[in-house]
């Protein structure tokens, strides 16, 4: 398939890009064979020739950063859902997919792990089990498995599984309630500074409590999507997915952008510590160039520690390191409320993506992936860690 298999036909709505008779032969050919011999030829055929790996694609265009005052404004080829792409094409726009996906993936069992002081292995496998998890869930999402009549497991569209943020807030309020009531074990110095042990017990009762409160989510996504839309209407949905993003720039990036949140942000005015770490202080973009140079003589001179990566196993798997679930009582309510805000972040996602998409967001189709969608959300308390 090729930019040239897409035609430019007005609508009664509006203009859309509409695909090629020969592109949709080519989807049928290769996805919806006859028989077996039929699929193993065209996938032969995919595979062992130029055009299933290259097509005819402008690759200078893809390569070619839009520069302004020196290019003028281009609009990206639109291929629709089912679309066959070139290999090369689809292996490397899945590629930076997965790549921009990686810090957001990362980011919240890093935080976890920082929280409860846990040791660099059970760390570094929660990182991994975080990405395979996301990565099999995803793969469900994406491929739309029909359960039973018109109920679905998953969207059918380019719609990813990962770990939310808005689960931070609620799951380090939770750690910090048990380290106080003593669920968590802590060390007091005669100073009175409070050190925090590790507790690896403290996650897996945000595990099971996670696990209990899911089933709310597998009961929402069997409800009407009518219904759902109802009681979470876009404006719902978008505010929600806004006030998350809210949240952490006033809990983190904030504080972070000014240099650090560990304490120096509180000094007083008009002092040497009033900004981080000092008053002195380069501008970020010159400590920006200074950490890349930096780095890049540290590596090619040989002092870069990678011992934890050396360390590190070279595969794993889920369920390789298990930790002791359990049920804690007092976070039951505020993680209803996070699957929730969870479930409603997911609509306003999956509408998105129909949108981008070109399908349908309205009528029985649409409210399908919605259902499928949110369910596969109910899975992901259940296999990842």
């Amino acid at each position: 398939m090729s930019s040239s298999s897409i035609k430019e036909q007005p609508t009664a709505a509006m203009d859309l890009p509409v695909l090629d008779s020969t592109c949709v032969a080519s989807h049928t050919e290769l996805s919806t064979g006859t028989s077996l011999k039929g699929r193993a030829m065209a996938w032969r055929k995919k595979v062992l020739t130029r055009e299933g790996w290259l097509g005819d694609y402008n690759y200078t265009w893809l390569c070619t950063p839009a520069l302004p005052f020196l290019n003028k404004p281009r609009s990206p080829p639109f291929y629709g859902l089912d679309v066959d792409l070139p290999l090369v094409l689809a292996i490397s726009c899945g590629l930076q997919h997965a790549l921009a996906m990686l810090a957001g993936l990362i980011t919240p069992p890093i935080i976890f792990a920082s929280a409860l002081n846990l040791d660099p292995a059970t760390s570094a496998y929660m990182i991994s089990a975080s990405l395979i998890g996301c990565g099999i869930l995803s793969s469900v999402q994406i491929s739309r498995i029909r359960i039973f009549r018109n109920y679905y497991l998953g969207t059918g569209l380019i719609s990813v599984v990962g770990t939310s943020f808005a689960t931070l807030s609620t799951a380090t309020a939770i750690f910090d309630a048990m380290y106080k009531d003593g669920t968590c074990p802590s060390v007091t110095s005669a100073a009175g500074v409070v050190t925090r042990k590790p507790c690896p017990d403290a996650y897996g009762k945000v595990l099971g409590t996670s696990l209990v409160c899911a089933f709310l989510e597998i009961f929402m996504s069997f409800l009407p999507a009518r219904v759902l839309k109802l009681i979470f209407p876009p404006i719902v949905t978008g505010t929600v997915v806004l006030m998350i993003g809210a949240s952490l720039i006033g809990s983190s990036g904030v504080l972070n952008w000014g240099g650090g949140s560990n304490g120096c942000i509180n000094g007083t005015p008009g002092t040497y510590n009033e900004l981080c770490p000092t008053i002195y202080a380069p501008r970020p973009l010159p400590v920006i160039i200074g950490l890349v140079t930096g780095c890049i003589v540290a590596g090619g001179t040989g002092y870069i520690d990678g011992s934890s990566i050396k360390s590190a196993p070279g595969i794993t798997f889920l369920w390789v390191h298990r930790f002791k679930i359990g049920v804690y009582p007092p976070a039951i309510l505020p993680m209803l409320a996070v699957y929730v805000s969870l479930a409603m972040e997911a609509i306003g996602d999956i509408t998105a993506s129909a949108e981008v998409s070109r399908v349908k967001v309205q009528g029985p189709e649409f409210e399908t992936r919605i259902q499928g969608g949110v369910l596969v959300c109910f899975l992901a308390p259940h296999i990842l860690p």
